[in-house]
């Protein structure tokens, strides 16, 4: 087995689960001044941040999506395939309740570095009528292409209208430049694998130890097709899930993604969002490992 595969792989599958953050993480980690809120403050703001935008609905998105794609990682990452112990470990890594209390604790640290204004913007645009359709929206788009068959449709309904030069398509392309929606995505991805390969080393996965130059190496080896996949997940995804919204109420989203608010609410999910992706990766590593050395015994 190339020792390469592993992280190709779970950079794939990344790929389907950081997505998950959507539109709303899509904004890159910025360097801020150390200026903690109270901690009184920060936590009424995670609160309201998970009840706005009703994250506790994507625990089980997340889950589905872990469950499925490991499932598909199992031919490369077990000479004699998987089992349902593999799957059981992944389940376990993934419980609902987990990831609430993993993604609670790293939007309570990402919040703390934001601007409470910025952030009270932000979700005073989600409380609107439109900022609640919005979630739903993204909310059962996500659910729908967890279906393979599902995720081919939207993108071949993207190269049709894109093949028109439909005017939505145009929106969406802004869409993806204005938010700055495919490299921090790329990144977090990239993150992600690089704890699932530390994971893999430290439980002794590989044939050889490796360093942690050659797991970044490897991580970077993954950079252009992730980034080529991310994309066009991304214009399907946006295409589906926006596809009941005029354009006027696709402009107002637009506009308000590349604020200063926006912005701010982007950047704390994605901190929140890393930290829980990341330690997942870890442990999902880390137990690939203990399963490939228990089948060599």
């Amino acid at each position: 087995m190339e020792k390469t595969a592993e992280t190709g792989k779970f950079c794939q599958m990344l790929r389907m689960i950081f997505l998950a953050v959507g539109i709303a993480a899509g904004l890159p980690a910025m360097v801020h001044a150390n200026r903690s809120a109270p901690v009184a403050e920060v936590q009424t703001l995670q609160a309201r941040l998970w009840q706005v935008l009703q994250l506790g609905d994507l625990m089980p998105i997340i889950r589905k999506e872990a469950l499925t794609e490991a499932v598909k990682m199992q031919d490369s990452l077990f000479q004699r395939g998987g089992d349902n112990r593999w799957e059981q470990i992944v389940a376990q890594i993934h419980e609902t309740g987990r990831l609430e209390q993993l993604l609670r604790d790293g939007l309570q640290e990402a919040v703390a570095d934001e601007q409470a204004a910025l952030i009270e913007e932000a979700l005073a645009f989600y409380e609107t009528s439109l900022g609640q359709r919005l979630i739903g929206l993204e909310t059962s788009a996500r659910e729908v292409i967890l279906d393979m068959e599902a995720e081919a449709d939207a993108k071949a309904n993207y190269a049709h209208a894109a093949g028109m030069e439909l005017p939505r398509i145009a929106q969406i392309k802004r869409l993806i430049d204005k938010a700055d929606l495919i490299a921090p995505n790329v990144a977090g991805g990239m993150n992600a694998a690089l704890a699932f390969s530390r994971g893999f080393n430290e439980g002794g996965g590989y044939p050889m130890p490796m360093s942690e130059a050659q797991m970044l190496s490897d991580a970077w080896a993954h950079e252009a097709s992730l980034r080529a996949e991310t994309l066009d997940w991304m214009e399907a995804y946006l295409f589906l899930a926006y596809s009941p919204l005029s354009d006027a109420e696709l402009d107002r989203y637009i506009e308000f993604a590349g604020s200063s608010a926006g912005q701010a609410l982007a950047d704390t999910l994605f901190g929140g969002f890393d930290k829980l992706f990341e330690w997942t990766s870890y442990e999902m590593g880390l137990a690939a490992a203990g399963q490939i050395q228990g089948r060599r015994l």
